[in-house]
C-alpha cells in the first residue's frame, strides 16, 4: 500500500518528513511513503537526507525501509535519480564515508546501502559502483567492488570477490565469481562462509 500524504511520520528513529512530491533533477519519481498490507510502515523517502540514530550508529539517510515490526531494514544515505541530468558519479561524490569495524579492522567505506538485521546489527554494506574495499576473510584478504555481508556476531557471511580472485582451500583451488547475475545488494554473494569461517560454496576445483 502507498500513500501521497506528506504528514510527519513518527518512528523509533525520529520524526521523518517524507518527500513533498516537488520534483527536481535528482529526486526519484516514487511514492514518499509505503505500507505493508497490515498497515505497518514499510518505507519513507525523506524530503532531505537526514542523519538518524540507529543501534549500529548515526547515519545519513534519504530512503529508509522497515521490517513489519517497525525495526529498520535498509537505509540509503542518498537515493537520487540517475539520468542524463544527474550521473551516478555526481551522486556518489555527495555520499558520506563511515568507519565500520569489520573482521577486526576499521574500514573506511562510502555505503550505497546498509542492510540491518531486525536486532539492529548490520547485516550487509553495499558499495557504490566506483568503489572497492579489501576485507579480511577466513581465506585471506579479498577485494570486492560490491560489499560485504556479516553474521550478527560480526563474522563474514558472504562477499563477492573481484574477477580473477583465486582462493586456496583444503579441497583445492577455487575461483569464485558470479558471471551473469546483476547484484543490487551485497548479501548472498558468491563466496559464502559458515559462522566458524568454513567456505560453504561448492565450486569446480582444479589441480595445482
Amino acid at each position: 500500500m502507498v500513500t501521497d500524504k506528506f504528514d510527519i511520520i513518527n518512528t523509533k528513529y525520529g520524526n521523518l518528513l517524507p518527500c513533498s512530491g516537488a520534483s527536481d533533477y535528482r529526486k526519484k519519481h516514487r511514492c514518499a511513503v509505503s505500507y505493508y498490507d497490515s498497515v505497518s510502515l514499510r518505507s519513507v523517502y525523506l524530503e532531505e537526507p537526514s542523519v538518524l540514530s540507529f543501534p549500529a550508529g548515526d547515519y545519513q539517510t534519504e530512503l529508509i525501509t522497515f521490517y513489519e515490526d517497525g525495526n529498520v531494514k535498509r537505509i540509503f544515505p542518498l537515493y537520487g535519480q540517475i539520468s542524463a541530468y544527474w550521473s551516478i558519479e555526481e551522486e556518489a561524490e555527495n555520499a558520506p564515508y563511515y568507519d565500520f569495524p569489520i573482521a577486526g579492522e576499521e574500514l573506511h567505506i562510502r555505503p550505497q546501502c546498509i542492510f540491518f538485521y531486525p536486532s539492529g546489527k548490520i547485516r550487509a554494506i553495499t558499495l557504490w559502483p566506483s568503489d572497492e574495499i579489501s576485507v579480511k576473510t577466513p581465506v585471506g584478504s579479498i577485494r570486492t567492488k560490491l560489499g560485504v555481508e556479516l553474521y550478527e556476531n560480526g563474522n563474514i557471511r558472504s562477499i563477492e570477490p573481484v574477477y580473477g580472485t583465486v582462493i586456496s582451500t583444503p579441497e583445492g583451488i577455487i575461483k569464485p565469481y558470479r558471471f551473469r547475475m546483476v547484484m543490487m545488494h551485497a548479501e548472498n554473494a558468491t563466496l559464502k562462509f559458515d559462522e566458524e569461517g568454513r567456505v560453504l560454496n561448492e565450486y569446480p576445483k582444479r589441480n595445482t
